[in-house]
Parts: structure tokens; C-alpha cells; sequence
């Protein structure tokens, strides 16, 4: 079951990143331009969210499925103790967290585009957050040439 959930998770990866990447195109290049918010900017920035949630859940999963590195580790080892090693620091604390900001920031830009009325700062605004939200998943990936990587593609 681990093994498929985390071959969900690294596929579903790229969607999200490719998807994310396209909305915040979407949104930045349409407030460089001035131009009106369309139905797609909005159905864009849906998708990315939409994707995105589901990744969270992919990836919660796999934080509490037992025979995980993260379960074990919560299990049999002091927080101390994952604090000073560098691989499972990021695992059990800095990847979780900096993904659920980056979602929060993927929910801020939907709902704020909904509720924003001027067009220009409807597309800025949601371009800021999308950006700091691809910011943050850029980051919090484990890319395969960091100490923590892994591989760029793993089938379920």
C-alpha cells in the first residue's frame, strides 16, 4: 500500500507543478498586460488547488501509514534526535510544513480572486500568492541532487 500511495504522490508531483506553474503564467502575464480577469484564470487557479489538496492528502497518508520512514521514525526516535539529522528533519518536519503553507497559500489566491472585484489586483494578487506558493514547493521537494533526494520518477 506504501509503495503505491508514494508513486501517487511523485506522479501527482509534476501535475501540480506543472499545473501551478501554468496558472501563475496565467495570472502574472495578465496583470503585466492589464488585461481582464478571464473564466480561466479562475478555473486554472480551481485545478492547481484541486491537484494540490489531493497531493496534501497523498502525501498525509504517507506520513501516517505504518511501515513508512516517517511513522518509524516518530515512533523510534526523539524529536531531539531528528532535529540534528538533516534527512529526517526534513522529512518529519520541514517538508509537511512548508507544503501546508504553500497550500494555504494556494486556497488564499482562489478565494481572494473570488472576492476581489478590480481586475488588476485580482490577477496581481493571485500571481503573488501562486508565486510564493511555487516557491515553497520548489523548495520542499526532495529534488535527487540534494542530500535528501529522491528519484525524479517512481512508478507505483
Amino acid at each position: 500500500m506504501y509503495a503505491i500511495v508514494l508513486g501517487l504522490h511523485n506522479l501527482n508531483r509534476w501535475l501540480v507543478l506543472g499545473l501551478g506553474c501554468w496558472s501563475f503564467y496565467q495570472l502574472f502575464s495578465g496583470w503585466r498586460q492589464q488585461r481582464a480577469w478571464r473564466s480561466t484564470d479562475q478555473k486554472s487557479i480551481q485545478w492547481f488547488v484541486g491537484l494540490f489538496t489531493l497531493q496534501g492528502m497523498l502525501g498525509a497518508t504517507l506520513y501516517l501509514l505504518p511501515g513508512g520512514l516517517v511513522a518509524t521514525v516518530r515512533q523510534d526516535i526523539d524529536l531531539a534526535v531528528i532535529m540534528k539529522q538533516r534527512v529526517l528533519r526534513f522529512f518529519v518536519l520541514e517538508h509537511p510544513v512548508q507544503m501546508g503553507v504553500a497550500l494555504l497559500c494556494g486556497y488564499a489566491a482562489l478565494v481572494l480572486a473570488q472576492r476581489i472585484r478590480l481586475e488588476e489586483r485580482r490577477l496581481a494578487i493571485g500571481a503573488l500568492l501562486l508565486g510564493i506558493a511555487l516557491l515553497l514547493i520548489i523548495t520542499a521537494i526532495p529534488w535527487p541532487f540534494l542530500s535528501q533526494g529522491r528519484p525524479w520518477l517512481r512508478l507505483p
